[in-house]
């Protein structure tokens, strides 16, 4: 509750509970000491009227017993040393009291009349007792406590019967042994008492109440000066800067805390403009170099939509005539094959060797621009996706005997593992095809190479007297299978063939999650080649990238066929992962799901129209 109130509230309902407490602690004791001098002064009054009706008693001796009213006591006559005698009613032995205490006793009965009055006298003997301790029980308590000490006389007390303050006096009749015979007990009312004792509590309780007033109005003034109006003004001023307000400063001059406050309070606020000032100086040169940065991603855009289309269109214009060049080309090598001249044999052989040159340059170069038509293509979102059910058995055994000759001229061994289950895959034939296609190549010519590579050093190992060593044969697999789904089961791939260990991923789309309960399709290509190391394993994706092993040097090339199967398997919505040790081999696989998901192809085609239309509003 204390926490959702101020703090000039809380401070006066603390200090006030405190102030309460300390003057309450403080009036207890003379409130105490008051009461008990009122007290000491009735029972003292009371001590003063039993002591003056004892003299008078003494005084006027006898004849109090002879007044009219007063009824001797039989232990008056009864001599010193009567012996016991019996009640014929109680039939027990009656005590009898010695002739000086009997004597004494009778005398202050008889003067009770003479102070009815002012208070009530009541004399008990030792006869009187029981019946006037069942009465009373001022008799039974005063009675015990002087039976206890025989050299206490009297006993007093005082107490409340409703509003009147009663006071009571006792004192002991003790024979010449000091022995308890009797009580005389005074009881006497005082009015005036309870009204004093009224009074003096009236009176503390507004002592207390004024200086509890005064004592909270000199904190609520010396605090609101001193604590409160300071707190005041740095709240104002912190709800000033909040707003936003930083010219504003806090003059408190209280020549205390609060006083360093306010100035390390103000030279924070200066801190703060000199921070905002150099804030809006960097955020106007980051606005500036932001617009730079704009124009230059949109002349980049711009550039590269130029050179896409510049490609695009170049590269449709040059393989028309490249494929002219090819085609005579080859229609010269088979005439050179046909023709057979004995006389210029020399010369027939070189122009022979001139038009092949020309078919590789040719082909090479084809090659290049059909790389670069796809790279441009993909860049510029223009890659139209044809969706249609997939034989990936027959796709595979087409490639297998396209690739066959090529395989068989380097030799390669090029062998074919094709599981009975593979389920047909809805996906673009055409760029699926492109990419296994892509994967085979690179498979065969490096194997080819390693090989070739591994021979010559055995050989030069021979020569030298070495031992020849072990040549592996050149395989390349191209494997096709099924992939059943598990819960959360690992990465899917694995080192078959090759005995290939260290692998990457690439690609993303359906299928891409670990653990996927998805069913989905696996190709892969298997070689024993030269392997890719670790640290080259993502760089073989990259652009215009070639690994030196040492066999690349061999064939031209741009480097971009890695690239584009990324592209491509990303496009069909699958992955691309490779797998491979140094020496022992490489494994590409490409893991495509069954179907896919048509509503991320529209959205990826949107998105590429979407960046086309706003690189050109930029431009306008």
């Amino acid at each position: 509750m204390l926490g959702r109130l101020s703090l000039a509230t809380k401070c006066l309902l603390l200090f006030g509970a405190a102030t309460v407490l300390i003057i309450s602690s403080a009036l207890a004791v003379p409130w105490f000491k008051m009461n008990s001098m009122v007290d000491e002064t009735e029972l003292e009054v009371a001590r003063q009227i039993l002591s003056t009706w004892e003299q008078a008693v003494a005084r006027a001796g006898p004849q109090l017993l002879n007044m009219p009213g007063n009824i001797p006591t039989p232990a008056a006559a009864a001599p010193a040393d009567a012996e016991p005698s019996t009640s014929p009613e109680a039939g027990e032995p009656r005590r009898t009291l010695s002739a000086p205490v009997s004597a004494r006793l009778a005398m202050l009965q008889a003067g009770r009349r003479l102070f009815a009055s002012d208070a009530t006298l009541l004399i008990v003997g030792t006869q009187e007792y029981g019946v006037a301790s069942q009465r009373s029980s001022i008799v039974q308590r005063a009675w015990g406590a002087l039976e206890r000490d025989n050299k206490q006389g009297e006993y007093a007390e005082a107490a409340w019967r409703f509003t009147v303050r009663e006071y009571r006096i006792v004192r002991a009749v003790r024979d010449a042994d000091g022995k308890l015979e009797g009580l005389l007990i005074l009881e006497r009312s005082s009015p005036a008492a309870a009204s004093e004792m009224l009074f003096n509590t009236l009176y503390l309780f507004a002592a207390g109440c004024v200086a509890l007033g005064f004592a909270v109005l000199v904190f609520y003034l010396v605090t609101n000066r001193i604590i409160l109006s300071p707190v005041r003004r740095l709240r104002e001023t912190a709800e000033e800067v909040r707003e936003g307000n930083l010219d504003t400063r806090s003059d408190i001059q209280t020549r205390d805390e609060f006083e360093d406050l306010a100035e390390a309070f103000n030279e924070m606020l200066t801190a703060l403009q000199a921070q905002q000032k150099q804030l809006r100086a960097i955020n106007a040169s980051l606005d500036e170099k932001l617009n730079e940065l704009t124009e230059r991603n949109v002349a980049l855009y711009e550039a590269a939509k130029l050179k896409g289309e510049f490609l695009a269109n170049v590269t449709h214009e040059l393989r028309t005539p490249l494929n002219s060049i090819l085609g005579f080309a080859e229609l010269l090598d088979e005439g050179f094959g046909r023709e057979v001249d004995t006389d210029d044999t020399g010369r027939m052989a070189k122009r022979r060797r001139y038009v092949e040159n020309i078919l590789t340059a040719g082909r090479a170069l084809l090659e290049l621009i059909t790389g670069l038509l796809e790279m441009a293509k993909v860049e510029a979102g223009k890659m139209e996706m044809q969706l249609r059910p997939v034989d990936i058995r027959e796709r595979c055994e087409q490639l297998a005997a396209l690739m066959k000759p090529v395989a068989d001229k380097r030799g390669v061994e090029l062998r074919l593992e094709l599981n009975d289950d593979i389920p047909r895959v809805e996906t673009d034939a055409r760029k699926l095809q492109q990419v296994i296609f892509n994967l085979l190549s690179n498979a065969i010519k490096f194997t080819a190479d390693a090989h070739e590579a591994e021979r010559e050093a055995a050989q030069l190992r021979e020569f030298a007297g070495e031992a020849r060593g072990l040549v592996r044969a050149p395989l390349v697999t191209l494997r096709a299978e099924r992939l059943v789904p598990r819960m959360g089961a690992g990465a899917t791939g694995s080192s078959v063939g090759g005995g290939a260990t260290a692998g990457t991923m690439s690609g993303s789309g359906a299928g891409a999650n670990v653990g996927d309960v998805a069913e989905r399709v696996r190709i892969s290509v298997l070689d024993t080649g030269p392997g890719i190391r670790r640290e080259d394993m993502g760089r073989i994706f990259e652009k215009f990238t070639q690994l030196d092993t040492g066999y690349t040097r061999k064939h031209a090339g741009t480097g971009l066929g890695l690239a584009i199967c990324k592209e491509l398997t990303s496009l069909l919505q699958g992955e691309l992962i490779v797998q491979s040790e140094p020496g022992l081999g490489s494994m590409f696989s490409v893991i495509l799901p069954l179907t896919m998901d048509v509503a991320r192809v529209a959205e990826m085609k949107a998105e590429g129209e979407f960046r086309g239309s706003l690189a050109g509003q930029r431009t306008a």
